[in-house]
């Protein structure tokens, strides 16, 4: 898709691969940015950022564990001009304590937040679309989805889930002209990688994983979506994860293989 002149949506705009991303879909000259996020002081920062580089520029304050919310306010897309991408980047990780220590009360906005929420959003934005034409969701998993295990459960387990939604979604393109694609980051250098321990430090079990990968930047990450959007020779359900090694961003494609 060319993103000159359209419309985006990103969620978890207000800071790291939201906020990345929001600046590279502005330079590539998209008309609209919508920022959903519930730090409005991350967010303002991101609408600035996409505003000097000639964007309209719009925040919404909406928690994604409010289910109710979440389907509402993307219900109401095609009734305020409707979107032609959706960056569905919006994620948390549990924190202290973990499962099964954590509080059920936890665990359920963990998972309204990191799938549930997404799955709601994709469906009423792909109807959206469909009635405009069609449009480009890109989904962010993560590389732990491709693993064996990972120390925080739920995180990796709503991220898997990501990944076969995703996948799942792959009749889209043919259905309703909607690519749905996945775009999974390895270790990352965002805020998020702070609140996986206690008192907004990294959690114990994160020292191996700091200590043998290098870290992408969220601008390695925002190129990766904006390669995904622009690419429609891409099949539906598409994934790249993306990391460094060796000092160097390397890229790995998972394609549909479905009949």
């Amino acid at each position: 898709m060319e993103i000159s002149g359209k419309t985006a949506i990103v969620t978890g705009g207000a800071a790291g691969i939201g906020q990345a991303t929001v600046s590279r879909l502005a330079g590539k000259g998209a008309a609209r940015l919508i920022i959903v996020d519930v730090d409005e002081a991350g967010m303002a920062e991101t609408a600035a950022h996409a505003r000097a580089a000639g964007a309209i520029a719009e925040t919404v304050r909406l928690d994604l564990s409010d289910l109710y919310a979440v389907e509402t306010w993307f219900g109401s897309l095609s009734a305020r001009g409707g979107c032609d991408i959706l960056f569905n980047n919006a994620g948390i990780v549990s924190g202290a304590a973990q499962f099964p220590a954590a509080e059920v009360r936890g665990l359920r906005r963990m998972i309204d937040v990191n799938l549930s929420s997404l799955v709601i959003a994709t469906q009423l934005a792909a109807q959206a679309m469909r009635a405009r034409g069609g449009g480009v969701i890109v989904n962010t998993v993560s590389t732990v989805a491709l693993g064996t295990g990972f120390s925080d459960a739920l995180y990796a387990t709503t991220k898997a889930g990501v990944m076969m939604f995703t996948r799942c979604c792959a009749p889209l393109k043919a259905d309703w002209n909607v690519r749905v694609a996945g775009v999974l980051p390895g270790l990352t250098n965002t805020p998020i990688l702070k609140k996986t321990g206690a008192d907004g430090d990294y959690a114990p079990w994160m020292a191996p994983i700091l200590a043998g990968n290098a870290m992408c930047q969220p601008e390695d990450i925002a190129d990766a979506v904006v390669d995904l959007i622009e690419d429609d020779t891409l099949a539906g359900g598409d994934w790249v994860a993306v990391r460094r090694i060796d000092g160097r961003i390397e890229r790995q494609w998972g394609h549909d293989t479905a009949v």
